[in-house]
């Protein structure tokens, strides 16, 4: 059986909560977009398509608010899950130093 430790444990809830989310995102932002712009969401266009730059630019920003605000959502959630489940705090991430360059 293969042994995790606290720290990948961690890594493992917050990757499948975050996977979830994002697919719950994807589906919420396109029901949304088709149902306020009356189309399909502009998927990725060759140079030649007929896609309007503003479509393209708002529905860019929608998604990255939108898988912003979902791995946001699922990792507190996954941290308010794993304290009851676990009787622990969640593990806290690690920062690497930046080394200067001179």
């Amino acid at each position: 059986m293969l042994k995790l430790n606290k720290r990948q444990r961690w890594a493992l809830v917050t990757g499948i909560a975050g996977a979830a989310g994002a697919q719950l995102a994807e589906h919420l932002l396109s029901s949304g977009w088709r149902s306020v712009a009356r189309r399909d969401p502009p998927d990725d266009p060759p140079p030649d398509d007929d896609v309007h730059w503003t479509s393209a630019i708002v529905w860019m920003a929608a998604a990255g608010v939108a898988i912003g605000l979902t791995q946001l959502v699922a990792k507190r959630s996954a941290g308010s899950a794993w304290e009851p489940a676990t009787g622990d705090a969640p593990p806290k991430t690690k920062h690497r130093k930046r080394r200067r360059v001179a």
